[in-house]
This record gives structure tokens, sequence and C-alpha cells, in this order.
């Protein structure tokens, strides 16, 4: 059959694939996480692709069949993990010896081959640009498609190799097009967790606003108070004692405050250029008696000369916080690594500690307002880091493993002094 010829199959192929992800586009939402589990909307619409396609193969010449079972396999991997991909590999080899015909062992050696790179492109594919995972793919599927044109080579072919050219560059853009429809789901999902916290901070802005300084008034008149009553001769020790403890809780209730009023109301002013590595020494210096009294370590690597422009107050406010976490996340003895270096125009700091870890539930949390995993935590802290470093233009990235410790990345664009 002619290359002409097969314009209609072509095209059959390409909406088999394109048509459903753009319905699991439109109308489902899961997350990163969800999208991992081997019964996952995404999975199971792959799977449905993959059997059309294969049931429907385009055929240039007898026992020469072309389809775009690789597509599916590809998505698997790089978006629900390697389960998923390890899932349709099987589905696809179980199909492909119901068919019949040769090849079936030549299509278990590729595949095995491929399941081995794909294993390891998922590790890091979370963690690149959009640009760097349509390079990703790419590489991976032309690497596919010329296994395919050397096999075709070999068995003397040549004359399938301007079709198998042709039907290689459309699966390409098909593939390309699927990774960005999915990089828009993604993106969708962001934007709407992120309209959620935007949310959640606007009512604890107005209720700060509304709340915190009627507050504050009567506190302040309770703490004089208490304090002229601590200067009487005549009290007894316990009497003193009492009036001690209900003195330090009210510095406590008004450290909470202030954190309310910083959310209601940002520092915007006292922007100045800030050396993060000479900032970093003097909190780890700072931090040391702290982390010390818990027979806690605190290790330290800082290039040089990396300059943000902010209010040096309100980063001195999120570096302490996040590592006062990390050492209370720990048993005694642990330690705490603190990395800051520059990469890619951006100042990254690495605060990891190898405490009691977190759970991807917890992970997906933390900075939300009212959500803490320590006893006594309201929440409030890490939502306040979370807010300066993006009004800074940057971003708080968090990993975290059961009994292995947590890392807290701060990545915020480099400023020129």
């Amino acid at each position: 059959m002619g290359m002409f010829n097969q314009v209609g199959p072509v095209l059959f192929h390409i909406l088999v694939v394109l048509f459903p992800i753009l319905i699991y586009h439109l109308y489902f939402s899961e997350t990163k996480i969800r999208r991992k589990k081997p019964y996952s909307k995404l999975i199971i619409i792959l799977l449905m692709i993959l059997m059309l396609t294969m049931s429907f193969p385009v055929e240039y010449a007898k026992g020469f069949m072309y389809d775009f079972r690789v597509i599916p396999i590809i998505i698997a991997f790089v978006y629900g993990g390697t389960m998923p991909g390890l899932l349709l590999i099987v589905v696809l080899l179980v199909f492909r010896f119901s068919i019949g015909g040769p090849g079936f062992y030549v299509t278990l050696l590729n595949y095995s081959i491929i399941t081995v790179i794909l294993s390891f492109v998922v590790r890091k594919y979370d963690k690149v640009q959009v640009a760097t995972k349509v390079r990703i793919v790419s590489l991976v599927y032309w690497f596919i498609a010329l296994t395919r044109g050397i096999t075709l080579v070999k068995m003397n072919q040549i004359d399938q190799l301007p079709f198998m050219l042709t039907f290689s560059m459309i699966t390409w853009i098909t593939l390309v097009m699927v990774v960005f429809l999915i990089e828009n789901v993604n993106e969708q999902q962001a934007i709407r967790q992120e309209l959620q916290r935007a949310d959640k901070l606007n009512v604890i802005s107005q209720l700060a606003a509304s709340v915190a300084h009627e507050v504050r008034n009567p506190m302040t008149s309770v703490r004089g108070f208490l304090q002229l009553m601590n200067d009487d001769s005549n009290l007894l020790p316990s009497q003193k004692n009492y009036i001690r403890i209900a003195l330090n809780e009210l510095d406590h209730a008004q450290s909470i405050i202030n954190d309310y009023l910083s959310l209601a109301k940002p520092h915007t002013e006292g922007l100045t250029w800030i050396n993060v590595s000479e900032e970093l020494k003097n909190i780890i210096e700072l931090m040391s008696s702290y982390s010390n009294i818990q027979n806690i370590s605190i290790q330290s690597s800082l290039e040089d000369a990396l300059f943000v422009k902010g209010n040096k107050a309100e980063i001195k406010q999120v570096l302490v916080n996040i590592m006062k976490n990390g050492i209370e996340a720990m048993e005694a003895g642990g330690a705490i690594t603190v990395n800051a270096f520059e990469k890619e125009n951006t100042i990254c700091i690495e605060v990891k500690d190898n405490g009691k870890g977190m759970t991807k539930t917890q992970l997906k949390q933390l900075g939300t307002p009212f959500y803490s995993t320590k006893e006594k935590g309201t929440g409030v802290g890490l939502t306040i880091s979370y807010q300066i470093i993006q009004s800074m233009k940057g971003t708080i990235l968090v990993s975290s493993e059961i009994g292995k410790g947590t890392t807290f990345t701060i990545q915020i664009p480099k400023s020129v002094a």
C-alpha cells in the first residue's frame, strides 16, 4: 500500500490518542500522588489507548504493522511511575503474544530495554522544567524509532524507511502534544491549590486585622498589672512563681498575635541587599546554642557572596524558623546540614535534618494555616515563611522520608549588589 493511502488510519491513531487525553485534561483532576496508583484515571485511559492502537494498527506491507503503542508506555512511566509503567508493559506483551505472528521476542527484547531506560528517567522527571521534559521523552522516543529503523535495514526493507520516518515524526509530534496537555493539567492544579491557599490567607488576614489589636490592648493592661503585683514584697514565693508563669504565657500569646499581624500586613519596606552567606553564618552561630542543649550539631557548606534583595529581618525569620523546626524534629544526637549555593542564577539554601521525617500527606499540607506537625504548633510560622519567600519571587521545596529526615530547599532569584 502507498504512503498516501495510510493517511486515514494514521489520523485515526492520532484521534485515538489525543481524544481520551483531552477528555482527561477537561474533566479529571488528579494529584501527582494519585496518578501513580495503578488504578488512577490516567492509567485506565492509557490502557484503553494502548489496546485501541494495537487493535487497529497501520499495515504498510504484509507482516509490517505500525501503531502508537509507545506513547501510552512512555506517558505511563513518566507521569504514573514505575509500577503503572510496568503494568502497561505487561498488558502490551500479553496482548502482543495473543495476536501471534513473528516478532514477539523482538518486541519483548525492545520493551525490556525501554523499561530499564524509563525506570531511570522517572527518578528525575518531576524535578525538571517542561522544556527539559520534552527533550527527555523525545530522546527516549527517537532511540526507540532508531532501533526500528535499524531492524528494517537488517531485514532489507529499505523501501519502508520513508514511511517509517514519516510515521515516527507524526508519533513524536503526538507524544509532545500529550506531554503539553498533561503539563497543562499539572499547572491548572497548582494554580487551584495556590488560589485555595490564598483564600485561607485572606481569611486569616481579615481576622487578624479586625481582632489582633483589640486583643493586644487588654493583654497589655493585664501584663502591666501582673508586673506591678510581682514587685509586691508581701507575695509568697509560690505566688510570684504563678505570676511569672502567667507573664510567660502572655508573652507566648503576644508572639502568636504578632505572627498573625505579619500575615495581615506583610513588610514591604526596608528592602536591602542581603548577603545570604553572611546572614546564614550569623544565624548558625545564633542557633548553635539552642541546638547544643539537645546535643544536635549544625554543619554547613556556604558559598561566598550570595546576594538577594529583601527585608533582612524577614529572611532571618524564615531561616530561623526552618532551622528551629529541623532541630525540634530530631532526637538528641542528630545533625542539621545547611548548604547555600548558586545554581542557574538562583540562590539555593538547603536545610537538611535527619529527624523523623513526614508522610506525603503531611508534606502536602505544609505551609497551610492552622496545620502543624508539632503538638503545640499553630502552623503560622511556616505559613509566614512561605509568604515571605513568595513575595521575593522565590519558592520553598520540601522533600521528606519517614525515619530519614526532611530537606527544605529555598530558591530565590539572584540579585547583583
